[in-house]
């Protein structure tokens, strides 16, 4: 949603986008809480309040929540009830959740509290912001969660922040308590419903999910402009990416990558080695990147679309309804668009990630470029840049590995009361998975470009990719002779995607 005068990203419950959590994930950019989100949710923990003086059951207060929702739990007992609550919820297991990933949870679960529809305390609430600006960070585990609330992550981070369990220090893990009073901290007090209030979200899959948007857009940012490189270096047709193919096919996707594309092109440089022009078309490589790229363009921005609702809206259960005093059984925290759209996007960067493989191998193919087989200094006697076709595509089956929808499966738990989940979590993991295999394809695709526009002769247009060109000539050896590329694709990665080369906003 932007950020406040004082730098901060405002958390007010309506417009949290997935470049605010980045920003404060991962630019260190503290968050302040709007003055209507507090209020929409203390007069939510009002109706709260007013509720159990009624006498009003309400799920996981008065009641056990899952496959024990049928059982009343005593009025001497609620006490503790929601301590307990967040202590049984506590048994994630595998590996330990990343930092990034923990203060992406916190930041989501802060905005959503803000939309009104959980009354958690102030304390705990006040208590969650601080914990962010501080750098608070609850240790917790990856598995647990199936997609209907990410309930172990969020008891882990509740329990961090009441002084029980673990928080990291650095690349050191501490008691919370200590974590807590050294980031000066204050223990909040729980409020009547606070741990299934708290817990009733998909804030980690959400979070997790908005920056895999964010990579998502880099990486196909990075992948049109080395393939750009490689157009050139193959003396590609532009015609591929001419504005009156694509106004023939009116997918908004497919159109803008093709613009894209023209912009990087620019006039494209003679040279010597067979075009790929001599032909009456290209290969699919050059030919349907335009058809290719704006697919998975598409699928991010129908992910991003999903995540504009998810990061601003209540998923409790029960949902607090100030205006009728209710409190409204309900599914929201169950993460089914959410991991359709992950769906769709893995199975899009699939594509995108062959096409990109298949590109290193027409580069490396002497029959289309003209140029020494395996872009060798004596093919036969070298074997050139070979072996950095399997690496891509190595790559690429990684990324097609983790396609397979996650939405196809399904579960029973909680006695059967619970019979169905999204697994998003899943998605968002596989997304994350496959595209740094993704970006370990396109930093290959950049080393083969960079080396066939360089056995070429050619250098791309002043504007568009010449930048990149000239970037990655300068950190790349120009030696052709046989070594190790290892070296050659990590230089590459990281130019691409470590802060290297800035976004173009492709």
């Amino acid at each position: 949603m932007g950020l406040s005068m004082a730098g901060s990203v405002v958390l007010d419950g309506r417009g949290l986008t997935p470049a605010d959590v980045a920003a404060v994930v991962r630019d260190g950019r503290p968050v302040s809480l709007a003055e209507d989100a507090r209020a929409r949710n203390a007069a939510a923990a009002a109706t709260v309040a007013e509720l159990i003086e009624r006498g009003t059951p309400i799920y996981g207060v008065t009641t056990g929540v899952g496959g024990l929702r049928a059982r009343e739990i005593p009025p001497d007992q609620r006490s503790g009830q929601q301590l307990r609550l967040l202590r049984s919820h506590s048994c994630g297991a595998g590996r330990p959740l990343s930092p990034e990933l923990v203060r992406a949870t916190m930041v989501v679960r802060a905005n959503q509290l803000g939309v009104g529809g959980a009354g958690v305390s102030d304390e705990l609430l006040d208590a969650l912001v601080a914990g962010v600006n501080a750098g608070f960070v609850p240790f917790t585990r990856e598995l647990g969660s199936l997609g209907t609330a990410d309930l172990m992550v969020l008891a882990d981070v509740a329990l961090a922040l009441l002084g029980e369990g673990r928080a990291w220090r650095g690349h050191e893990l501490v008691d919370a308590g200590a974590a807590l009073a050294d980031a000066d901290l204050a223990v909040p007090r729980l409020g009547l419903r606070d741990g299934i209030a708290f817990m009733s979200s998909n804030a980690t899959s959400i979070g997790h999910s908005a920056l895999v948007a964010e990579d998502a857009r880099r990486l196909i940012d990075a992948a049109l402009a080395v393939a750009s490189l490689s157009f050139t270096a193959a003396g590609a047709d532009p015609v591929a990416v001419d504005a009156r193919v694509h106004d023939a096919r009116a997918h908004p996707g497919q159109a803008q990558v093709a613009e894209r594309m023209r912009e990087l092109l620019g006039e494209l440089p003679p040279g010597p080695g067979k075009p790929l022009r001599d032909v009456v078309h290209d290969a699919y490589p050059f030919r349907a990147l335009a058809q290719v790229e704006g697919a998975t363009l598409t699928a991010l921005r129908a992910l991003e679309a999903v995540l504009a609702v998810e990061l601003n809206s209540a998923s409790e259960n029960a949902l607090i309804d100030g205006a009728t005093s209710s409190a409204l059984s309900g599914a929201n925290f169950h993460g089914g668009s959410l991991a359709l759209a992950l769906d769709q996007f893995r199975a899009a960067l699939a594509q995108s990630v062959s096409l990109v493989a298949a590109r290193v191998s027409a580069l490396l193919d002497r029959g289309l470029t003209g140029l020494p087989a395996a872009l060798a200094e004596r093919p036969g006697a070298d074997s050139g840049a070979m072996m950095l076709e399997y690496t891509a595509h190595a790559a690429a089956a990684d990324v097609r590995l983790r396609a397979s929808p996650v939405t196809a499966q399904t579960v029973t738990v909680g006695g059967g009361v619970e019979s169905h989940a999204s697994f998003a979590p899943f998605g968002a993991r596989g997304a994350q998975r496959a595209l740094d295999s993704a970006a370990v394809a396109v930093a290959t695709e950049l080393v083969v470009a960079v080396r066939a526009l360089r056995m070429r002769g050619v250098e791309p247009a002043p504007g568009g990719a010449g930048g990149l060109f000239a970037l990655a000539a300068a950190r790349l050896e120009a030696d052709v002779g046989d070594r190790s590329l290892s070296d050659d694709v990590e230089t590459a990665r990281v130019l691409l995607f470590e802060g290297g080369m800035p976004p173009t906003g492709a």
